[in-house]
C-alpha cells in the first residue's frame, strides 16, 4: 500500500494527498511521504486529530470565552468575539457603563431629570410636571385645585409652577 506498479519494473509512490486531501480534514495539511502520508494538526480553535476531523471549539461555553461579564460572547468558526452589551462601551474584553445622561444618549423630556443606572437610565418628570419621563406635561395647579392660594386670591398657572395674587 502507498505504492503503485507491477513490482517487477519498479514501484512508484502514490501521492495520497492528491485525492480528497488524503482523507485529512480540509482544515489540515496533508503531507505525502514515501509509501504513506500524514495529516497536520487541527488549527487553533478546533479539536480533533486532523486525520479524521476537526471540530470547532465553542469558547463561549466556558467562562463566557474570557469576555467581560457585561458582554455577549459570539462563537465563530475557529474563534469567538466579544461585544459590549447595550448601555456599555469598550473592546468587549473590558466594558464600562455609558452615562446616557451626560452623553445625551437619553430620551428624557426637557422638563425631566435623567438618572443614570448601570447599563441604562430612567427619566423622572420635574416638580410641577407629570408624565412618563420621556414625555412631561405641565400640571395646571390652578384648575386641578392643587395650589395653596388663599380662597380670596387668584391663581395663575405657569410652566411647572403657579403664583397667587390678591
Amino acid at each position: 500500500s502507498g505504492y503503485t506498479g507491477t513490482g517487477a519494473s519498479g514501484c512508484t509512490d502514490v501521492n495520497e494527498c492528491s485525492t480528497n486531501n488524503g482523507g485529512c480534514d480540509s482544515l489540515t495539511p496533508c503531507t505525502n511521504s514515501a509509501g504513506s502520508h500524514s495529516c497536520g494538526a487541527c488549527p487553533s480553535g478546533y479539536t480533533g486529530t486532523g486525520a479524521t476531523s476537526c471540530n470547532d471549539v465553542d469558547e463561549c461555553s466556558t467562562n463566557n470565552g474570557g469576555c467581560d461579564a457585561l458582554t455577549t460572547c459570539t462563537n465563530t468558526a475557529g474563534s469567538f468575539s466579544c461585544s459590549c452589551n447595550s448601555g456599555f462601551t469598550g473592546d468587549g474584553v473590558t466594558c464600562i457603563d455609558i452615562d446616557e445622561c451626560t452623553t445625551g444618549g437619553h430620551n428624557c423630556d426637557t422638563n425631566a431629570l435623567c438618572t443614570n443606572t448601570v447599563g441604562s437610565f430612567f427619566c423622572t418628570c420635574n416638580a410641577g410636571y407629570h408624565g412618563t419621563g420621556p414625555s412631561c406635561d405641565d400640571i395646571d395647579e390652578c384648575s386641578s385645585k392643587s395650589d395653596n392660594c388663599d380662597t380670596n386670591a387668584s391663581c395663575t398657572n405657569s410652566a411647572g409652577s403657579f403664583s397667587c395674587a390678591c
